[in-house]
């Protein structure tokens, strides 16, 4: 005769209850705050745990949910979620790791193409505050007199000297048309300049043959990194080749650097294909050796020119022509930012830009915070008009004694 389902089901609905009791058990300690690790949720099968906790487990998401549920004033819960990502940043005291939100994220963007609203010049951090490293040419800032040097003290009636870089870059630029005013240092002597913002196209690649003891010598300037930049200098280049020129030089002073893959395309102008250009190694990716992968657009004497600005990917190019006995190094010792930046997309549009990796010379050379000391000492003078370091370098590139 079949066994009665009634004695089963009472046991499956005793087990049920039990379990729902133990739920509530657990659930109610947190409620009242108990932390999940003393409550013994944490032990509980994944999905029961989950269905108590949530999928976000982090302190900041329950302490925000805790504020939003109960403090006694209206919380802005996207602030303080940014605070706690700063701060969390911070304490990998690495000024290079940072988090963008959404409009920063789409600013970033926008740079690397070449094309954004501001004033016109490159800046880098400075003891003081923002030192102004370039001023582009036929810019807002060129015509107010900005040069490279300046020391940004004030915008907009707000002390800046301790502010982060990116939110001193961030409150200079705005819509095209507008006006800031920004307040300078040089030296001892302050001054305030009301600049109108404008549409601002990087000229990434400049040129033209100088003179100097009757040779020709071509002249190209990198301003920056960015995507294209090393197609770019090739045309510049070969043009320059076919004029007639004893040397070349390289200008990558103020140069911040930018994207990597640019920085082999660059390298790949001036070295044979296959040249070891840059060793990139980090904890969590394997070591690798970038080379170039085109024919050199010349074989001309080359000087490459650089400076305390000159920085991350002008390193690693500057860097890989010395190794490689391409080129001769002249100007003031480099930045020393031998690192690797990789860029995150984050689900709210924002983005975390965080230091990946570190990079090594072709000859095995660490030059973060050392940089690079080119055996041709040639420095300019920011307070005069003349460009002092240039006529060094051209000579070097002539054949010149």
């Amino acid at each position: 005769m079949p066994r009665s389902p009634q004695p089963l089901l009472r046991r499956l609905a005793t087990a049920v209850g039990a379990v729902v009791v133990v739920l509530a058990i657990f659930a109610a300690g947190v409620l009242v705050g108990g932390h999940p690790e003393a409550t013994g949720i944490t032990r509980l099968p994944p999905p029961v745990r989950d269905a108590i906790l949530g999928p976000d487990r982090t302190p900041v998401r329950e302490v925000l949910r805790i504020l939003e549920d109960g403090y006694y004033r209206e919380v802005d819960a996207p602030r303080l979620e940014r605070l706690s990502v700063d701060g969390l940043l911070r304490g990998l005291d690495d000024p290079y790791t940072f988090y963008l939100d959404p409009e920063q994220y789409a600013e970033l963007q926008r740079d690397t193409e070449g094309v954004f609203f501001g004033v016109g010049m490159t800046v880098r951090e400075g003891e003081g505050g923002a030192v102004v490293t370039g001023v582009y040419a036929d810019s807002p800032a060129e015509r107010a007199g900005v040069r490279t040097g300046d020391v940004i003290v004030e915008v907009d009636g707000r002390d800046v000297r301790r502010a982060p870089l990116d939110a001193v870059v961030r409150a200079i630029r705005g819509p095209e048309g507008t006006e800031v005013r920004v307040g300078f240092r040089r030296g001892e002597r302050p001054r305030q300049l009301t600049l109108r913002r404008a549409r601002i196209r990087v000229p990434v690649v400049t040129s033209r043959v100088e003179t100097v003891d009757g040779r020709r010598v071509g002249y190209v300037r990198l301003a920056e990194f960015d995507r294209g930049a090393g197609d770019q200098l090739r045309e510049a280049v070969r043009d320059l080749a076919g004029r007639d020129v004893r040397g070349l030089v390289l200008d990558l002073r103020g140069d911040p650097g930018g994207l990597v893959d640019e920085a082999v395309a660059v390298s790949g102008v001036f070295l044979p294909r296959g040249s070891d250009v840059v060793t990139i190694e980090g904890l969590h990716r394997a070591r690798r050796t970038l080379r170039t992968n085109a024919r050199p657009a010349t074989d001309l004497p080359l000087v490459v020119l650089v400076d305390r600005n000159s920085a991350s990917a002008s390193e690693i190019v500057a860097g890989a022509l010395r190794d490689n006995d391409r080129a001769r190094l002249a100007g003031t010792r480099t930045f020393g930012k031998a690192l690797v930046q990789t860029t995150r997309p984050l689900r709210n549009g924002g983005a975390l830009r965080y230091t990946s990796a570190r990079y090594l010379t072709p000859d095995g050379s660490d030059i973060n915070r050392r940089g690079l000391q080119p055996p041709l000492r040639a420095a300019d003078d920011p307070d005069t008009p003349a460009d002092e370091a240039l006529p060094v370098a051209l000579r070097a590139a002539a054949g010149s004694p």
